[in-house]
């Protein structure tokens, strides 16, 4: 690890400092995010943003080989205990979370410490190398890749299964008009209704699951309730609640979050409502 980690400093004086990748993308975004932030604080998310980003390739490259005794010592569960209730109760549920820290270790060790059965939607990737090499490496560690197209028909021919259902909620949506429109860091934003409308639907409780960078390479991870009963929300609710969580995470800790991301390509449309 010692060896991976000089090769990140390597790749980030080359990504930021030489090539310079999505620099102006990501410093738009901190400053419409955090206006009211100095150009050095904002400098300094930035620099630890793309040292953090340089260790997230590398910490992925390394999750093709990691072993699981190295990943339950490196990416730890602080409280497996809460999902275990709903396990107990015959529950299953759905885990919203983020592009966070080491997201790709996340979802390595995130099946280990709990009863469920943990199902990663995911986007078809162009490369199928890399699919089926991503398909193997998280299936050896018990979690089930599933195209997020197919979850819907996946819901209703396991409704009797507990398994937890991963859902990353800070994609770039498909459909602008048919999401659900926030002002999220300062600014409008839709969010996939998808995770919120399965949770009504199937009666599924829904957590978010906050990663937490102890030291460099050693990151924990608890669940945080976010709705218990969803047949009892009103519409935007179960949305509005885990968004918000998140929001509430970068704000606290930044330099974790995926900044180079262009999140807020897309303008609301005319007749679209913003809820605050």
């Amino acid at each position: 690890m010692g060896i991976i980690y000089r090769i990140s400093d390597f790749v980030y004086l080359i990504l930021y400092k030489v090539i310079g990748y999505r620099k102006e993308v990501t410093r738009m975004n901190l400053q419409k995010s955090f206006p009211n932030k100095t150009y050095k604080e904002l400098l300094q998310i930035e620099t630890d943003f793309y040292s953090q980003f340089c260790d997230n390739i590398l910490e992925g490259l390394k999750g093709l080989t990691i072993s699981k005794k190295e990943i339950s010592k490196r990416m730890v569960c602080k409280n497996p205990e809460l999902l275990d209730s709903y396990f107990e109760k015959g529950k299953s549920v759905i885990i919203t979370t983020g592009h966070y820290y080491s997201w790709e270790w996340w979802f390595l060790g995130i099946d280990m410490p709990v009863k469920h059965k943990i199902i990663l939607l995911y986007r078809k990737l162009s490369n199928q190398y890399f699919e089926k090499k991503l398909d193997e490496i998280r299936r050896s560690f018990g979690t089930i890749p599933l195209q997020a197209e197919k979850v819907k028909t996946f819901f209703k021919e396991k409704e009797n299964g507990q398994y937890g259902y991963i859902f990353a909620t800070d994609h770039s949506v498909n459909d602008v008009n048919k999401s659900y429109w926030l002002t999220f860091l300062n600014q409008e934003t839709p969010v996939a209704f998808g995770a919120e409308k399965l949770a009504v639907d199937f009666d599924v409780p829904v957590v978010f699951s906050r990663i937490k960078k102890i030291k460099r390479g050693y990151y924990e991870f608890e669940y945080i309730d976010v709705e218990a009963e969803p047949t009892k929300t009103q519409l935007g609710d179960i949305t509005k609640a885990h968004t918000q969580v998140l929001e509430d995470t970068i704000k606290e800790d930044p330099a974790g979050w995926l900044w180079s991301h262009r999140r807020w390509k897309r303008e609301r449309p005319e007749g679209i409502e913003i809820h605050d």
